[in-house]
């Protein structure tokens, strides 16, 4: 039995792993081998490589068009949460020319999308019943990745364009042709298809998962969310954390600054308490990744930095190595910085950034670094 579990496909051996081993349940969420899960067909990440059960209990939740939909939580063998998976089963458009989605979906602690599998001889099918081929797949993993996708503004009505019309070669029915400005975002000819399942992934049912997940993952596994591999489950520790619980964990927090998506990264910054900006270990761990931060997140670091009563040597010294990469105003802030800190101009490293900086031609702000150089009685050279 081990060789042969040994020797499968790893989409199934944890399906056969389920039934090998003898599950029990330690919480609410009750395991039941005969839904030991394979590996799904699209995931964002990784995927564990322990086998994962879905639990007993189940969050029904009726959308917006009236369809049930069956929420449980995916469990590992001791009954530690790692996620959200259900079974969608739904209409996709009003008249003849879509089959239903019927597809697996699967979120992380923090209500957001991580993988899809299929269904066993029942492949999602675009206009005209055609069935999705690999590229489809791909395409609507990568909407599905996207939490600002186009689809996100858009109702079901501004998907076609209304002047444009398709007649179906295989059904009678007739439908418009897809709107220029979401064309490039679907899965081409399963508009449909796409807008419902990233509302339900993205909205609706993410909605419900986030809710529970507040109720349930939130008070008992704080280290898990904080620690997790998965930057969106930090995020949702953070966003949902009192000012206490921040300060206790700085380390992690601060950590998860540069690996974040800069709409998030953001929010963090301004989320940390004033005082914590005063630390040492925080200015200079983000002055290390200031490379790896998008231009309002760096701003805000440089302003946050100009604010502090304390600018530590560390994080200049390290903002020195990134100059090129500095707007006009962040090389402002940088120089004034450095006034209040002199000491710093006879740091070996400091100055010879600041030179090399200054001499790169291709630096379009090297003038100002040319004249703070001046001013302070320093050789380019």
């Amino acid at each position: 039995m081990i060789f042969l579990i040994r020797n499968l496909d790893r989409r199934l051996r944890w399906l056969a792993v389920g039934l090998v081993f003898s599950i029990c349940s330690t919480d609410a969420y009750a395991l039941t081998a005969p839904d030991s899960l394979r590996v799904p067909l699209k995931v964002k990440g990784d995927w564990p490589e322990y086998p994962l059960t879905a639990g007993q209990k189940e969050i029904v939740f009726e959308d917006t068009i009236g369809v049930t939909h069956r929420i449980r939580m995916l469990l590992r063998q001791d009954g530690t949460p790692e996620g959200y998976v259900s079974r969608i089963e739904t209409p996709v458009c009003t008249d003849t020319l879509c089959a239903l989605a019927d597809i697996s979906m699967f979120w992380t602690l923090a209500g957001t999308y991580w993988a899809f599998d299929t269904i066993p001889t029942k492949p999602l099918t675009k206009n005209d019943h055609i069935k999705f081929n690999t590229k489809d797949y791909d395409k609507l993993h990568e909407l599905l990745q996207d939490e600002q996708s186009i689809l996100r503004r858009r109702h079901k009505d501004d998907l076609f364009d209304k002047e444009v019309k398709r007649v179906s070669q295989v059904v009678d029915a007739v439908t418009g042709a897809t709107a220029r400005e979401v064309k490039e975002a679907v899965v081409e000819g399963a508009v449909y298809t796409s807008f419902t399942l990233y509302h339900l992934v993205h909205s609706q049912l993410a909605a419900v998962i986030r809710e529970d997940a507040k109720k349930n993952v939130l008070p008992v596994l704080k280290e898990k969310l904080l620690r997790s591999p998965k930057t969106d489950e930090r995020i949702f520790y953070i966003r949902e954390s009192p000012e206490e619980h921040l300060r206790e964990n700085i380390g992690p927090i601060v950590e998860t600054i540069p690996v974040a998506v800069p709409r998030d990264r953001l929010y963090i910054m301004k989320k940390l308490p004033v005082d914590l900006w005063e630390k040492e270990e925080v200015q200079v761990y983000i002055a290390r990744k200031a490379a790896e931060l998008d231009v309002h997140s760096l701003s805000f670091y440089l302003n946050q930095l100009k604010s502090a009563k304390t600018v530590h040597a560390g994080s200049l010294r390290y903002l020195s190595e990134v100059l090129d990469g500095f707007s006009v105003n962040q090389l402002r802030t940088y120089l004034a910085l450095l006034e209040k800190a002199p000491g710093l101009l006879k740091d070996s490293a400091v100055l010879a950034n600041i030179r090399k900086t200054a001499a790169n031609p291709g630096y379009q702000y090297s003038s100002y670094l040319k004249s703070f150089l001046s001013k302070q009685g320093i050789e380019l050279q």
